[in-house]
């Protein structure tokens, strides 16, 4: 019985050392996620400082709604703060998708092309 626990005890201990970390561990890790993605793929034209990041934990995803901040320094109608889409997050590799374009399916983020220059 004792040599049957220590065999367990050692396979949980290796299991565990090889686990991989999850890329987006929590909900703040999960906020600053999604304010990159909307920058990076420019899924709203607000700066950052004007949106909203509200997560909620869906298990193995975080869903993230982006909301507009009508602060004084923002604008907007005061005591207002609409839905603009959600962005879905997956824990284990951070891969998200969104409903910014159409505001009601997900779909994978979409590649922003350059402006051409002047």
């Amino acid at each position: 019985m004792t040599r049957w626990t220590v065999a367990v005890a050692l396979l949980v201990a290796c299991v565990s050392a090889y686990a991989k970390p999850l890329a987006v561990p929590d909900d703040n890790a999960a906020a600053l996620w999604a304010s990159k993605v909307v920058t990076k793929y420019r899924l709203s034209t607000d700066k950052i400082e004007c949106l909203f990041f509200d997560t909620f934990d869906k298990g193995a995803s975080y869903e993230v709604r982006v909301r507009e901040n009508h602060s004084p320094e923002c604008g907007g109608a005061a005591n207002t703060s609409p839905t603009l889409f959600f962005v879905r997050i997956r824990k284990s590799d951070g891969h998200a998708v969104t409903n910014a374009y159409d505001g009601e399916h997900f779909v994978p983020l979409r590649r922003v092309r350059n402006a051409p220059r002047p």
